[in-house]
């Protein structure tokens, strides 16, 4: 006997079990009264439309006791800050949601979660399946709050990067392996096709064509149900939404096609379009799989899971290290030199400098002293020092910065629903069409009514539409990525096409970011860098990496200073080299004459200052050629730095920009791009943490190759050959590749205005409106494939 399903979570119901309800009019059958119950609370919330819309089954109310655990394990106090951020009396968190496969998923969750009392806000992000909630603990308990999330069919954990990222790779496995058995179906397929076409032209025994006939049969079986089985679940869906997209004619068209041909094989009599179900289905699964790659390229999360780190946390006078999850507020704890700093914090003991260049885009150090604050994801570069913890988790101000750029992700234009509204009318165009081919055709009294109706389906099945943007997008994405930039998300090359105002980061991005000697004033140069060379080596300060390459001394008894220099034994004379300060200590005056960069000097004991030695950050190569042929193309070129105005005039002019801005926080990157006028045409390239909301924020954004892990993640491209040029290169490529996509919809426009028609009217065969559809396809990939060249 074949059992019911429960309509909330899809379970057998028991034979001799009877528990139903009234759900839209209908008498539906559930597997417990927890179910039932979970079916009418939907119900009474006035959210009954989520069976229509849902594309998965909830799990069954036995279940949902699993998930308070998870969000139990947060509430421990050391766990709580590295998960939520507390702002006043309301607490922010970031929840991986799974279940969703439509933005129908998306309302339905944000619409239940907004009618509780205590959730200020909720906004959920469908192409990364995360929801950040805003919410009142004194009001609403955040484990009530995902109960209800789970009543509603979806399951919801803490964020964890590691967790999406095997979402991701388990996505990605199962689209190649739909998309491989297409390709290897189809393969087969199109051969046995070739002899029975020939086979029709020079005269075949019709046992071969049956023969061959059910060959084709068995290789197109697997690519229709397993292949194409997610246009198959889209259309369903798209039925129950009532909100068609192209997944309904195309899974119209598969099914119709394959279901005609295999009662044409078994009947003998009409066409068998097996090529063409196969055809039709690979090249579409393609145009999806590419798609898709380069979503899950943009969400590759590399985020620190801070719970992973650890600290060396000082207790009784000794240094323990342990997880960075038990790490407290007013813990004491030791930073070696040249480690990381986890935490914000306070120096309780010892004299350092910092490397605060991912917070402030300013690669000279910080000189930092006991009392002075510390924060997380700086360097400590030179001394051993102690700190009292202040911030932890998402309290710190690196994460105030990734909270920013989670706010500037949301509010980027939505495009892609401009588009789908269109593919909808497209597409209710397309079943009326049909169907009244198929009306008209069967009261004219004609045996062909139902082919003449799959012929208009198949013409005007959106193969060639459908392809001539991503076909396009994708030789375009794979030549930038020839010539040195990597696209990480879809609307790069539409934005690049129209960016009419570009806006660069200084240090790393249109520097090195290094400094290098610049000129030596001695009498005698070589051994005056030989000498500062030995007294650097063996030191992580940026400035001992312009020595390197001129070391032939070895120096002794080597002490560091910090703020202030180096100071060494060379062959029983003691040298010095450092800043005007540390001369005046030996009592040696220096000439301060104005230079546009760093200027330290060298001195021997008892003999005076033997050398004066400038440094300066390097431009990379073309970079001035590079902008100012941006802006021969009427493009607005910004400079936006954290650097101090003398810093950034050591190395540029501000004549060859539009905007010259420094001294500039992440905030005020942030702001200054949102205060701009047309904000739709604005490309940002920078490559530090302080860029990470302004890359965020702007339209379009480049992320330098030696960038954060965090500008990377929440860029749009990267620069992954760091040469400025090549932004001009991929702008024009850009602007090719929207004439070439405007082309390919031209085509594919008129070739289905003038095709309908004729499929209408009953002189396009099936067979002729498959071939048709192949060749248009064709011709709009020979097209796109000119990106290439």
């Amino acid at each position: 006997m074949i059992l019911k399903p429960c309509y909330h979570c899809g379970e057998d119901v028991p034979q001799d079990l009877n528990i139903q309800s009234e759900i839209d009019n209908n008498t539906v059958d559930f597997c417990c009264y927890g179910c039932q119950a979970i079916a009418e609370f939907i119900k009474g919330a006035d959210l009954s439309s989520y069976y229509q819309h849902r594309t998965e089954k909830a799990e069954s109310a036995l279940e949902h006791d699993k998930l308070d655990n998870k969000f139990s394990l947060i509430k421990d106090p050391d766990l709580y800050p590295l998960y939520v951020y507390i702002d006043n009396d309301t607490h922010h968190i970031q929840m991986s949601l799974k279940g969703m496969t439509c933005a129908a998923c998306a309302w339905l969750i944000e619409t239940r979660l907004k009618q509780l009392e205590g959730v200020s806000s909720i906004h959920i992000n469908l192409s990364t399946s995360l929801a950040t909630l805003e919410w009142q603990p004194d009001t609403l308990d955040i484990i009530e709050i995902t109960q209800e999330v789970q009543k509603l069919g979806y399951q919801a954990t803490p964020y964890r990067a590691d967790q999406s990222d095997l979402d991701i790779k388990q996505s990605k496995k199962t689209s190649i392996i739909r998309l491989g058995i297409a390709g290897v179906g189809m393969m087969q397929v199109m051969m046995s096709a070739i002899a029975i076409y020939a086979g029709d032209m020079q005269g075949m025994h019709d046992n071969f064509k049956q023969l061959l006939g059910w060959a084709s049969f068995i290789f197109a079986t697997p690519v229709v149900l397993y292949s194409a089985f997610p246009f198959f679940k889209a259309a369903l869906r798209d039925l129950k939404t009532r909100h068609f997209t192209m997944d309904l004619p195309v899974s119209l068209g598969i099914g119709l096609a394959y279901i005609s041909s295999v009662y044409s094989m078994i009947t003998g009599t009409g066409h068998v379009y097996f090529d063409s179900v196969t055809m039709f289905t690979f090249f579409l699964l393609l145009g999806r799989f590419l798609e898709e790659a380069a979503r899950h390229k943009s969400h590759s999360n590399n985020r620190n899971q801070q719970e992973l780190s650890s600290a060396w946390l000082i207790q009784d006078g000794q240094a323990t290290e342990v997880p960075l999850s038990k790490i407290s507020i007013n813990d004491i704890i030791a930073i070696k030199s040249g480690e990381n700093i986890p935490v914000d914090g306070v120096i309780t003991k010892g004299n350092t400098s910092v490397d605060e260049s991912s917070l402030t885009g300013e690669y000279l150090p910080t000189n930092k002293t006991l009392g002075q604050s510390v924060v997380a994801q700086t360097i400590n570069v030179e001394q051993n020092i102690e700190i009292r913890v202040t911030a932890i988790g998402k309290q710190t101000r690196a994460a105030a910065i990734e909270r920013l750029t989670d706010r500037a992700l949301g509010e980027k234009p939505k495009i892609a629903k401009i588009a789908d509204n269109v593919a909808h009318y497209f597409v209710i165009l397309v079943l009326l069409c049909a169907s009244a081919t198929f009306i008209g055709w069967t009261l004219a009294g004609s045996d062909e009514a139902y082919w003449i109706m799959i012929s208009v389906l198949v013409v005007t099945c959106p193969c060639a539409l459908s392809l001539a943007t991503p076909v396009a997008l994708t030789s375009a994405t794979n030549k930038l990525k020839d010539i040195g930039l990597l696209v990480t998300r879809g609307h790069v090359i539409e934005s690049l096409a129209r960016c009419k105002h570009i806006v660069f980061d200084k240090t790393g991005t249109l520097t090195h970011g290094q400094f290098e000697i610049h000129q030596v004033v001695s009498t005698d140069k070589d051994e005056s860098l030989a000498i500062a060379s030995a007294l650097e080596l063996g030191s992580i300060h940026p400035i001992a990496k312009a020595f390197n390459k001129h070391t032939k001394h070895k120096a002794k008894d080597i002490r560091n200073v910090t703020g202030l220099g180096v100071e060494g034994m060379i062959d029983k004379a003691r040298y010095r080299l450092g800043n005007a300060n540390f001369m005046s200590d030996w009592g040696y005056q220096v000439d301060e004459s104005h230079f546009a960069g760093l200027t330290i000097y060298l001195a021997k004991q008892d003999e005076g200052i033997i050398a004066t030695i400038l440094l300066q950050d390097r431009l990379r190569p073309n970079c001035q050629t590079s902008i100012r042929d941006l802006r021969q193309d009427s493009i607005t070129v910004s400079l936006l730095t954290g650097d101090t105005q003398d810093s950034a005039n050591a190395v540029l002019d501000e004549k060859e920009f539009d905007h010259f801005k420094y001294q500039m926080s992440p905030e005020d990157k942030w702001h200054w791009l949102n205060s701009q006028s047309n904000k739709s045409n604005i490309l940002m390239v920078g490559d530090g943490l302080n860029d990470v909301p302004s890359l965020a924020g702007a339209n379009t954004s480049i992320a330098m190759a030696s960038s954060s892990d965090l500008a990377k993640i929440h860029a749009d491209a990267i620069l992954i050959n760091s040469q400025i040029n090549t932004i001009n290169r991929a702008i024009r490529l850009a602007k090719k590749c929207q004439r070439i996509i405007k082309q390919n919809l031209f085509w594919a426009a008129s070739y289905n205005t003038i095709m309908l028609p004729a499929a209408i009217m009953g002189y396009v065969p099936a067979w002729a409106a498959a071939i048709g559809m192949a060749l248009s396809s064709l011709l709009v990939a020979l097209n796109a494939s000119r990106l290439s060249k």
